[in-house]
C-alpha cells in the first residue's frame, strides 16, 4: 500500500502546535498532528492565565483542553508519536517516528524551547550507543545493559519497556524526584540520581559518568521533551538558542516553518498562538505552490 503523503505535518501539540494545524484545515490541507502525547507540561503548571485575550483567569489545563477541542474539531489527524528525526526527501519531507514513518509537503516545528544536546560526548555518539526513543532503537539492546537518562515521566514508560528485553536497566532521575504523573518504574530497574558529567566511549558509548559513580552501558537513552533540535532536521538555522524564523515563519530550510517558543522568547500562550496560525497559513501557501508547480509542468 502506498504511505498517505499529508499537506502539513506539525511536531508538538503545544499552543502553536494546535493553533497551525486548525489553520491549515482552515485552508482545507490534510494536517498530521505529531506529539509524543496530547500535554502541555508548561500550560499545566499555571493555575491562572491573565494576559490572553478574551479568556482572562482561564486555568492553563483548561485552556489547554480548550485547544485539543478545538483541533479535533478541525478534523486533524492526531497521531501521538515520538518524532526522532525529518528528511527532506525532495518535494516532501519524511519524519522517522516511533509509530511508523510520517509524510508530508511541508512540515511545522513546534516542540516547545529549544532543548540542546547539552550532556558532554552526547552528540558525538548518537546512533553510537547513545538514542533518543527506546521504541525505535530499544531492541538492539536485547540483552543488554542500558541506562535511561530521565527528564521528563515518558522516560519511566521507556525504561519499562527496556526493561522487559534488555538484562539491566539504571534510571538515573533527573527530575529531582518530581515524578508527577505516569507510571511506576518497574521494580527490576536500579534507581539512581546525581548529576551527569558526560557520556564516555571512544568510538560507542560504555559509560555513563555521575558526580558519585560510572555506571557501564551498552546503550544509552536520553529521554527529554523533545530531541535536540539539531539532530531532528539537518539545514536548520539556530540562533540565540532558538529557530531562525522569518515574518511568515519559514525556517532556512524551504517547506519548513517555525512556531511558538522554539522561536524564542516571549514564552507566553499569546505569542505561540499568533505565531501557530502564521506557521499554518504559511504551510498551506507552500503546499498550494507546489501544486501550482506541479500543473505548470
Amino acid at each position: 500500500m502506498e504511505q498517505e503523503i499529508y499537506d502539513v505535518m506539525i511536531v508538538g501539540a503545544g499552543p502553536a502546535g494546535m493553533s497551525a494545524a486548525v489553520n491549515a484545515r482552515v485552508r482545507n490541507k490534510s494536517v498530521a498532528l505529531v506529539s509524543r502525547r496530547f500535554t502541555s507540561p508548561s500550560l499545566a503548571r499555571a493555575p491562572a492565565i491573565h494576559n490572553y485575550l478574551g479568556v482572562e483567569g482561564v486555568s492553563g489545563s483548561e485552556l489547554y483542553k480548550r485547544f485539543l477541542e478545538h483541533a479535533r474539531r478541525s478534523e486533524a489527524q492526531l497521531i501521538e508519536s515520538d518524532v526522532i528525526g525529518i528528511y527532506d526527501m525532495g518535494g516532501y519531507f519524511s519524519a522517522l517516528a516511533s509509530a511508523g514513518d510520517i509524510s508530508a509537503r511541508a512540515v511545522v516545528i513546534a516542540t516547545g524551547a529549544v532543548q540542546s544536546a547539552s550532556i558532554p560526548g552526547e552528540s558525538t555518539l548518537v546512533g553510537s550507543g547513545v538514542s533518543y526513543c527506546a521504541t525505535c532503537d530499544g531492541p538492539l539492546y536485547r540483552g543488554k545493559r542500558v541506562v535511561v537518562l530521565g527528564y521528563t515521566a515518558a522516560a519511566r514508560e521507556e525504561a519499562n519497556f527496556l526493561a522487559e528485553i534488555c538484562s539491566e536497566v539504571t534510571y538515573v532521575d533527573l527530575q529531582r524526584g518530581k515524578m508527577g504523573d505516569g507510571p511506576s518504574l518497574a521494580d527490576s530497574i536500579r534507581v539512581v540520581t546525581g548529576k551527569v558529567l558526560s557520556i564516555r566511549g571512544e568510538t560507542i558509548a560504555t559509560h555513563v559518568q555521575l558526580e558519585e559513580e560510572s555506571i557501564p552501558a551498552d546503550g544509552v537513552f536520553v529521554i527529554r521533551e523533545s530531541i535536540p533540535i539539531e539532530r531532528l532536521l539537518d539545514g536548520l538555522t539556530i540562533a540565540d538558542g532558538a529557530i531562525a524564523v522569518d515574518r511568515e515563519m519559514a525556517t532556512s530550510v524551504p517547506g519548513v516553518f517555525a512556531a511558538g517558543d522554539c522561536t524564542g522568547r516571549p514564552w507566553q500562550v499569546a505569542k505561540a498562538v499568533g505565531e501557530g496560525l502564521a506557521a499554518g497559513l504559511s504551510a498551506a501557501r507552500h503546499v498550494d505552490r507546489l501544486a501550482a508547480a506541479a500543473r505548470i509542468v
